[in-house]
Formats: structure tokens, sequence, C-alpha cells
């Protein structure tokens, strides 16, 4: 028959003599809350338990995510191939940002869960490294194109606006653009501005583009047949 009691340890102190009574006092206290379920590391161990529970069940749901042919699939095929196999697929976190509310949550539970890994994300799912081998393949991920070198000071670069994103109730405010006169750049890369930032940019884009429409012509670059937009004439700025 098995013994229900926990496994015990003896654990023997020196304490001076004068510090006795306190110290006696101080396990009892320490038994007594160790009974109720109240010390500090308990509440520290219920806490990383939940965190671990929650995690997994964001990981799963992340999986299975993949299967989907969504953008926000592939951003997260990536996410959980980099914590698979971080040196062999980099993942750029500022892509987190392009991520639905629920599902960033998701990601930032799953990083908590790896943060104290019990295992490898793909252990804890039976035939993991099949499973996360033929998401990897499935999303093309071991053919994607080395990194693209970094911009160089100094450098003007042409760009095409691609689209932009933002999370709702906050100003700052993310461009993806893309190269349009660099062959070795083919992918958008995002500028991500503050609140400030943006609003400065505003007022700077808006305030060319009157400058330019001041001339009896019009710009220079105006196009055949273009009018003066209605949009400058607004009194935002």
């Amino acid at each position: 028959m098995t013994d229900p009691r926990p496994a015990r340890r003896a654990i023997t102190n020196h304490v001076p003599v004068h510090l006795v009574e306190a110290f006696h006092q101080a396990v009892d206290e320490f038994f007594a809350q160790a009974r109720s379920g109240s010390t500090a590391g308990q509440r520290a161990a219920e806490v990383r338990a939940q965190d671990h529970d929650r995690g997994l069940d964001s990981l799963v749901q992340l999986l299975e995510l993949t299967d989907a042919d969504t953008d926000q699939a592939g951003i997260v095929a990536r996410f959980l191939a980099g914590l698979y196999n971080g040196h062999d697929f980099p993942f750029d976190l500022t892509d987190l940002r392009r991520l639905d509310d629920d599902l960033f949550e998701h990601c930032l539970a799953v990083l908590r869960l790896d943060n104290r890994a019990k295992a490898e994300v793909h252990k804890y799912f039976p035939d993991g490294e099949a499973r996360f081998q033929r998401m990897i393949a499935d999303w093309n991920l071991n053919n994607l194109p080395p990194p693209e070198p970094a911009p160089v000071e100094g450098e003007r670069y042409q760009v095409k606006y691609e689209t932009h994103g933002n999370a709702p109730g906050y100003r700052d405010f993310t461009l993806y653009v893309s190269f349009t006169d660099d062959p070795d750049r083919q992918r958008p890369v995002a500028l991500c501005f503050s609140a400030q930032d943006s609003e400065e940019i505003g007022r700077a884009i808006v305030g060319i583009h009157r400058d330019a429409w001041r001339d009896t012509d019009g710009p220079i670059d105006k196009r055949e047949g273009e009018n003066r937009p209605l949009w400058i004439d607004r009194d935002t700025y």
C-alpha cells in the first residue's frame, strides 16, 4: 500500500541559543502557513502552474491555427518555428504587432511557458517533432530567402507604401514599405512611429503637399489631369 504522506527530508540547523525561541516560532508559523497553502513560495508555485496550463492551451490553439491559409497563421507558424529552433528560423518580434489581440495574448502565454520550459515546445505533443517539421514544410520555412541587408546609414532609398497597422486605442503607428530601387531588398519592412512622431510626420506631409500646390501650375511631378486634392485644404493641420 502506498504511503499517502508526502516525502519528507530532515533538515538540521545550528541556531544561536538566544534565537532558539524565535526560530521555533518561525518554524511553527511556516508549517501553519504551509498547511493553509498561504506561503509565498506556494502562491508563486500556483501562479506558475496556472501560467503553465494557460501556456499549454495557447500552444495547442496556435499550432492548430497554422493549418489555416492566412497571413496571421503564417506569422504564428514562424513564431512557433522560432521557439522550436531559433537558430534556423529567427523570428522578428515586431511581427507580433500584426496579430489580432487574442493571438498576441496566446503568443505571450507560450513565451511564458517556454521561459520556464519543462520541455521543448514540440515535445508537448505526441509525435511533436514530425508535427513541427510538417508545419515548417507546409509554410516553406526551410526555403525562405536569407535575411536581407540592413539599410546603410546615409543612403537614400526609394520605397513604396504597402500597408499600415496600429493597436486599437493607441496612437502608435506602423508603416509597411517595400524598396523599389534595391534588388537586394525584396521584402517589406516595418517602420514604427510613436504617437508624437506620427503627428509630426502627418503635419510635415500635409505641409509639403500644400506648398507644392501653391504654384499656379501645380507640383512639378503632377500627373496629367490631376487636380488639387481636397484633403490638403482642410483645417485639420
